[in-house]
């Protein structure tokens, strides 16, 4: 194959650029280590429903999304899935399948998906080197344009990935002679060289949409980053974003195609044209297998759920904590510690969408879901404590060696006139000493983002305002509200941000907590708030605090600014904070082999963890989760959801238009979904969408992303060890199941003008119920169903 020039050939139509664009669509965004944001790895496909999504990958890219026959055969000799949701999940089918095909299903072989084979795999069919070499070569590039952290001469930062690569590729002597020539002839900018490509591959639309996904499914870790960078970082997706990924995989098929016979060369152009083959009946099987397993877990709930509780009086203390799954055990025993407080969920970041200025060297973080935008900014005030200026002054000094680690005149030196100076640092840090929350420090702002400005009177009344409808306390405000943001930390764990929270960038929400109560305590925002009628009382004092994940430890926040007649109020509280973190953490011991006879140990046991730069499982963070309820609190309180339930507050009667509903179903539940999905992608096709093995972990750009062992295949998704105890599985994969209270033309109503979220539902990537007085019923494509 010859190049030519782009602009003398006509077939090349504005079809085929769509084509590519559909392609990258496909491929889900990832965030930074350090700004970790749980994202559903299947996002781009949410427009089919999941069963053609699931052969839509297994043909591109070997994926799935059922379980493995072994794990459905488990569950149903344990009593896991019962015959009567056996029973109901063939009912929810049009496919002709009885229960004793079900069963006759999990006996046969399950054949591998036929993939759709690249040129270069269809090139060494016939030899023995690995068919992975070409996107092993990508993976590398990606791994050395991307790294800055680790290079050892610096680069133009602004140079285009294309270019970068074609420049790196004419000198990369695993190429033969005539390949690197060939990369010579291709023009040095991405989009001419798009042209060229298109028009030598001679494809049409369709045919090269399926290549281009099934190329960027080669490299699905390094495609996620490229894609993400259009999210996250808007300015570098231009010369480094999946465009530009893109040209390039067309490239190294081009290569490829140039190395194959000509009978061959039909062989693949055929392929991709090729009309996709419908599911199998054993493939059918499994989807009904994995929806008894979900209707099943949907039977407990609702049974869960029914259980009549005993009424309580009127609370002294509310407490707002995050909806993560980890504060709804800790909100249990609270409320069974002292019957005068009452609980509720709210977004954990407060309604407050900042980014945050560290004094020290770190960058600034968004401290708000990632599909927001930060229109605020915080920063530390100065002075700092002492120990903060210690603190600080450490990373610096750290930073340095850094630096000065990865500084092409100081690498082969830094070791032997340092080294000795770090034994101190191994043998301090392999005490295992329980690792130490850091104190709150000294907060200014909220200024505007863009320009610096202090907030106005009106525009701080107005983010307070969106916090009290979320948190909707009324006129029946108890005289102490607190705000629970939640945390964790750990050591020499590239995921912590992954187990401080599944969406807001990865940060604890005690900052974000004692900026809104710091907002709601401001005499000129009471003011403005109580003119528009969305007051607190007078009596009511906000107070924040933050929820250590890792130990059950509740640190209330700026205690000296509570009124002296809400002194015993707040000692009150806080034993029954103690309470409630010794009950879940003598709960939580079992699932962490933390074995202790008392309190005190089973505590110093669980902050170890966190210290211990050789643990891999600190706490289970978001495991296990399976469902989203928006209710009233009354509709959970006193039931044991097993810690497996995002428990979001929503009174239907204070919402007759539906507008907090589909704020609700459009943000929360969609944050709820990818948080969802990762964890259920990492556990299903783990080789695919999780991380791998932690002790194998090398990390990339000091907080791009991973790598596992020698391979440069970027690793996303959640590591083994966040899944997995050594013996089974922690995570049970279950699709969300969404609960809503409210009634049914309000929740259609939602669906009718959120087409996002209609497409979850419809497409079945979860399950919407309502709550009813007579149990929960089920939306299906029929209507509304009774839960049997």
């Amino acid at each position: 194959m010859t190049a030519v020039a782009a602009t003398a050939v006509p077939s090349v139509t504005a079809e085929h650029q769509l084509a590519l664009s559909r392609a990258a669509e496909r491929i889900a965004p990832t965030w930074p280590l350090d700004r970790w944001i749980a994202v559903n790895p299947w996002w781009g496909l949410r427009d089919l429903p999941i069963e053609r999504a699931e052969a839509l990958l297994a043909r591109r890219g070997g994926g799935r999304l059922t379980l493995a026959p072994e794990a459905y055969r488990q569950a149903w000799e344990r009593g896991r899935i019962r015959p009567e949701e056996l029973r109901a999940a063939i009912a929810l089918s049009d496919a002709s399948l009885d229960e004793a095909a079900l069963l006759a299903s999990l006996e046969r072989h399950q054949a591998a998906p036929r993939v759709l084979a690249s040129a270069w795999e269809l090139a060494g069919e016939d030899t023995a080197p690995t068919t992975d070499d070409a996107f092993e070569a990508v993976a590398e590039c990606c791994a050395g344009y991307f790294d800055h952290h680790q290079q050892r001469w610096e680069r133009d930062t602004t140079t285009p990935l294309y270019a970068w690569w074609q420049d790196q590729s004419r000198h990369d002597r695993r190429l033969g002679a005539a390949q690197r020539r060939r990369v010579a002839t291709l023009p040095d900018d991405a989009s001419a060289a798009r042209e060229l490509l298109l028009a030598e591959l001679a494809l049409p639309p369709e045919a090269l949409e399926a290549l281009a996904h099934a190329l960027l499914l080669r490299v699905n870790g390094w495609a996620s980053w490229c894609q993400g960078l259009a999210w996250h970082t808007p300015h570098a997706a231009t010369h480094a974003g999946i465009d530009q990924l893109l040209v390039i995989l067309l490239a190294w098929e081009w290569l490829g195609l140039a190395e194959l016979e000509a009978p061959r060369r039909a062989r693949w152009a055929a392929q991709w044209e090729a009309t996709p083959a419908p599911a199998d009946r054993d493939h059918e099987a499994l989807w009904r297998w994995q929806a008894a397993l979900e209707l099943g877990y949907q039977r407990r709930l609702a049974a869960t759920l029914a259980t009549p509780t005993a009424p309580r009086p009127a609370p002294s203390v509310q407490a707002a904590f995050c909806i993560d799954v980890r504060s709804e055990p800790l909100r249990r025993h609270l409320e069974a510690a002292w019957e005068e407080v009452t609980t509720q969920g709210v977004a954990g970041f407060f309604g407050m969408p900042i980014t945050h200025s560290s004094a020290g060297p770190e960058r600034d973080l968004p401290r708000l879901p990632g599909l927001l935008a930060p229109r605020y900014r915080t920063a530390e005030a100065p002075p700092l404590a002492p120990l903060h200026r210690r603190r600080h002054r450490r990373e610096a000094s750290r930073q340095g060696v850094r630096h000065a680690k990865y500084h092409a005149l100081s690498t082969f030196t830094l070791v032997e006139t340092t080294g000795l100076a770090w034994a101190w640092k191994l043998i301090r840090d392999s005490r295992r000493r329980p690792t130490a929350s850091p104190e709150p420090t000294p907060l200014e702002g909220p200024f505007h983002a863009v320009g610096g400005e202090p907030l106005t009177t009106a525009e701080r009344v107005e983010l307070a305002r969106g916090l009290l409808d979320a948190l909707a306390p009324g006129g029946d405000a108890a005289p102490l509200l607190v705000l629970v943001g939640h945390d964790s930390a750990s050591d020499n764990n590239p995921h912590h941000a992954g187990l401080t929270c599944g969406a807001c960038g990865g940060q604890g929400g005690g900052l974000n907590a004692r900026l809104a109560a710091r907002l709601l305590n401001d005499p000129e925002v009471r003011h403005g708030l109580a003119a528009r009628g969305a007051g607190l009382p007078e009596s009511t004092h906000v107070l924040a605090a933050t929820h250590c994940t890792l130990t059950d430890r509740v640190t209330l926040h700026d205690t000296d600014t509570v009124p002296a007649a809400l002194t015993p109020l707040l000692e009150r509280f806080a034993q029954a904070l103690e309470e409630a973190g010794q009950a879940n953490r003598e709960a939580r011991a079992a699932a962490l082999n933390v074995a202790a006879e008392d309190d005190e140990t089973r505590l110093t046991a669980l902050a170890r963890r966190g210290g211990d730069w050789s643990q891999p499982r600190p706490e289970w963070g978001l495991a296990n989760n399976a469902a989203l309820l928006l209710a009233p609190r009354a509709a959970s309180r006193g039931r044991d959801l097993e810690g497996r339930v995002f428990l979001h507050e929503y009174h239907p009667e204070r919402d007759p238009d539906g507008h907090t509903l589909e704020a609700l179903m459009s943000a929360p539940m969609l944050v709820a979904n990818w948080i969802n999905l990762q964890y259920y992608a990492s556990t299903a096709d783990h080789q695919r969408h999780g991380a791998g093995n932690k002790l194998l972990h090398s990390v990339v750009g000091g907080h791009l992303g991973v790598i596992e062992g020698n391979s440069p295949q970027l690793r996303i998704g959640l590591p083994m060890q966040s899944l997995h105890d050594g013996n089974d599985w922690r995570h049970e994969p279950l699709r969300l199941t969404v609960v809503v209270d409210a009634p049914r033309e309000r929740i259609e109503g939602v669906l009718a003008r959120q087409p996002d979220v209609a497409r979850l539902v419809d497409h079945r990537w979860l399950w919407l119920c309502r709550l009813t007085e007579a149990g929960l019923e089920r939306y299906t494509a029929g209507g509304w169903r009774p839960l049997d």
